[in-house]
């Protein structure tokens, strides 16, 4: 299998991270350590100065990115590498052509209030979930039946469409 070094320069919240990332080189004949979990998996490759420049990586046989977290020198010039899934960025176009909403459990009739979950997409009207009152346990979203359940009130509430 083959994998893509990066050096990843920003924050792990960003969901698209294409424009942060800085490409080291690729590494073929990359195997996986026997017995890995595919979200926190172990790679055995020959000792490369590319893996050891780089903080972020991509994975051709699984179609993720991961974040190194640990190189570790073997015997017979190998070295594994240690990673942790990128979900945000892995599943970043399913994300980012999602619809959601989140809404903090207090009365509002100001928009501002409504966080969009990705960067640069204006506020859409046919939310029609202002004004909902979650303290005292109106509807969760127009055309909803029931009362927020108490111990539900003061968290944060996921409104999709």
């Amino acid at each position: 299998m083959k994998l893509t070094f990066y050096k990843y320069a920003s924050t792990p919240d960003r969901v698209d991270k294409t424009d942060y990332l800085s490409t080291v080189g690729t590494i073929d004949n990359v195997i996986l350590k026997e017995d890995t979990n595919l979200m926190h998996p172990s790679f055995i490759l020959k000792t490369n100065g590319v893996a050891y420049n780089s903080n972020y990586v991509y994975c051709s046989f699984t179609k993720r990115y991961y974040y190194i977290t640990n190189i570790t020198a073997m015997t017979g010039m190998r070295i594994e590498i240690e990673c942790k899934i990128d979900v945000l960025h892995t599943y970043r176009n399913e994300i980012l052509n999602s619809s959601a909403w989140v809404k903090k459990a207090e009365k509002s009739t100001n928009e501002n209030n409504y966080k969009m979950l990705h960067n640069d997409i204006p506020f859409r009207q046919d939310y029609d979930t202002l004004g909902v009152d979650f303290i005292n346990g109106d509807n969760v979203f127009p055309g909803s039946s029931g009362e927020i359940e108490p111990s539900v009130r003061n968290n944060i509430l996921l409104i999709i469409k």
